[in-house]
């Protein structure tokens, strides 16, 4: 059988100049994307053809190696001799088709190998603007063909963007694969398929499921480390959705944005996250899938008509997303100058306070171009949200006391970059230096910001205003900064910095470390106790005017000047239990809600990263009384459960 997906690696394993090898499988083949600063492999996509029993399990290990497989690549002349003929039709807009001739210039050439090699190919649909069919095409060594086809309906400044609605088909060797009624709104694509397939084969699919060695995904940092395991009868899978209907909500919010616990708000959703906790479990194998095709109901897919690829703000400097995508709270352009405003129905709100990641662990496990390429387009949108001025033009700098943003929003959105940085192929230029001098752009603004000049002693950022107005102080939510501080930690890991940056890196990390710390301590004199540590809001200034952009304040001298102007009594020697504040109390069924959950990536990766006193503070959380029985609900709603991969 033929397969490919995608496979992380950690730092070291497979050195520079070496490649990897499969026991037992002599048809393999890698294509290394990315590379970690030392020239080791970071992220491959493996393929090749294995011997395999029908529903039966086999376990390949893969190995470092001095030399691989050679032979020589498959081209789109091998693909054309297959024969294979496909075409996307929306009535009544207009059909595309590809055969013989047409698979001799593919729009971007993804892997070639012996083994497999891979193409994209795009034509526009009809004599709409803004309507264009997409296939992915993977051919394998023995002429299997496999493709992933979909339709996009928007791009970036093209006037008269908006609702399209018709009947979509997609056909492959001459047998229709699937065909259905459908509505694009602006700026939205959908995959042609449903239910578990999630591509289509010229001849029989081969209905393969990969399970990764998924302690070993969590060690190579790219993702964070979870300590739940979820088990296969976990209640989580009663409300998992593991087939795909196009443009369907499946678990996503009815109405993103919404007060409150959901499981698509954390650094990974739930979905994503079962993949990780239940040993890759094949039902969380398809729902990653479902979801990473489903978000394509979004309208955050402006696409640059000068690229065909995703926006590179760089080359829109005072450009600033416009009206009716759906995406609330975008900022003022100081040219007055916005994408066009569209007609017709809405897309479905997408709210970057409370946005799921989306693309990223798709295309970690299958290294499909469909999955990057929408990472990109999230990550190139949101580039245009807040005003020009706020994110320094082209630069792109998240700056969470911006009102388009919220201290949430600007961790979601900082992670999407990121993570769009970090597994955006090596040798895909300029996208790859535009997305890595964004990254540096966000170093260099918090460092100078709080590192640089004086600043606030707590390390907390300014929120997007006072939560508590009238009060004579000002307040923060620290359950949202706590979200900005976990990713920050996990920008580190993944290593998309250049070595240039380290030292500003990490000294901005040491200043932002210092409010999870703080919060735990040991309710000695001057200091917080660590059973409160998680408040909803908290005071970081005696002034509901202090000055920020100088850093002169006037700000409370530390954490346990805070605790004491909260007025919380001085209990740490009377109890050892964590209290709750409101919403979410350390129980068995409410602690992977609370704000002690969302506490947990922050304070993981400040131990990881070894800063002052975060291990013994670590150690307070997890050593409570009533701790154990509240984390014990992280084994199915683990999406907050990350623990420190250095903690004893």
């Amino acid at each position: 059988m033929p397969f490919a997906f995608g496979q992380a690696f950690r730092k070291g394993d497979v050195p520079s100049g070496a490649t990897v090898t499969a026991d037992g499988v002599s048809d393999f083949q890698v294509t290394v994307k990315n590379r970690w600063r030392d020239g080791s492999v970071k992220f491959a996509l493996l393929a090749g053809r294995v011997a395999l029993t029908a529903n039966a399990a086999r376990a390949i290990t893969l190995r470092s190696a001095a030399s691989g497989a050679t032979g020589v690549a498959l081209t789109t002349a091998d693909l054309k001799a297959t024969g294979v003929e496909t075409s996307i039709s929306f009535a009544p807009h207009g059909t595309v088709s590809w055969s013989s001739a047409d698979w001799d210039t593919p729009f971007i050439t993804w892997a070639q190998g012996p083994q497999m090699s891979s193409w994209i190919y795009r034509k526009p649909i009809g004599s709409d603007a803004h309507l264009v069919g997409w296939i992915e095409v993977r051919l394998y060594a023995g002429g299997s063909v496999e493709v992933v086809p979909w339709i996009e309906n928007g791009y970036l400044l093209k006037p008269a963007p908006g609702e399209r609605g018709g009947t979509a088909s997609f056909t492959l060797g001459g047998t229709r694969r699937f065909d259905a009624p459908i509505t694009l709104y602006n700026h939205t694509r959908t995959y042609l398929g449903s239910g578990t397939t999630f591509s289509h084969w010229l001849g029989n699919s081969p209905s393969l499921t990969v399970r990764h060695d998924t302690n070993y995904l969590m060690a190579t940092r790219l993702v964070p480390n979870y300590v739940a395991v979820t088990g296969a009868s976990s209640p989580l899978w009663s409300g998992t959705t593991t087939s795909f209907t196009p443009l369907a909500q499946h678990d996503f919010p009815s109405t993103m944005g919404n007060a409150g616990y959901h499981k698509s708000i954390g650094p990974l959703p739930e979905w994503d996250v079962a993949y990780l906790t239940s040993g890759g479990d094949p039902r969380a194998w398809r729902a990653v899938q479902v979801h990473g095709y489903a978000a394509g109901r979004y309208g955050y897919h402006l696409r640059d008509e000068t690229t065909n690829r995703a926006v590179r703000s760089s080359m829109y400097p005072t450009l600033v997303l416009g009206t009716g995508m759906n995406i609330p709270d975008t900022g003022a352009s100081t040219t007055n100058r916005y994408t066009p405003t569209p007609s017709g129905g809405a897309p479905a709100k997408y709210t970057p306070s409370h946005g799921p990641s989306i693309g990223f662990m798709a295309y970690l496990l299958t290294a499909r171009w469909y999955f990057i390429d929408e990472l990109q387009l999230l990550a190139g949108t949101m580039s245009l949200k807040d005003d020009d001025a706020g994110r320094l033009g082209g630069q792109g700098v998240i700056n969470g006391a911006s009102a388009a943003w919220q201290t949430r929003g600007s961790a979601w959105a900082l992670r999407d970059l990121m993570l769009a940085a970090a597994m955006t192929a090596d040798d895909d230029a300029p996208m790859k230096t535009e997305l890595v001098a964004k990254v540096h752009a966000n170093i260099d603004f918090y460092h100078a910001r709080h590192v640089a000049q004086p600043s606030n002693p707590l390390g907390v950022v300014q929120p997007s205003g006072n939560y508590s107005p009238g009060s004579g102080r000002y307040e923060q939510g620290l359950w949202q900064d706590d979200f900005l501080t976990g990713i920050w930690g996990w920008l580190k890991d993944v290593e998309v910095h250049s070595a240039a940056y380290d030292a500003k890196l990490d000294a901005w990390l040491a200043y932002k470390y210092r409010s999870p710390v703080g919060r735990l301590g040991d309710g000695s004199a001057g200091t917080y106790c660590y059973r409160r540590a998680t408040p909803y809001q908290a005071p970081i200034a005696p002034s509901e005017t202090p000055n920020w952009n100088s850093g002169g304040g006037p700000w409370y001298s530390g954490w346990g000047q805070v605790y004491a102007v909260l007025g919380y009594p001085n209990d740490c020697a009377a109890s050892t239990a964590l209290v709750g504040d409101g919403v979410g109390l350390p129980g068995p069924g409410e602690f992977p809600d609370a704000y002690w959950a969302n506490f947990h990536p922050a304070i993981a990766y400040a131990v990881d990263h070894g800063a002052a006193g975060a291990l013994d503070a670590y150690r307070r959380m997890v050593s409570a009384s009533n701790y154990a029985a509240g984390a014990a609900g992280f084994n199915d709603r683990p999406v907050w459960s990350v623990r420190p991969r250095s903690a004893p």
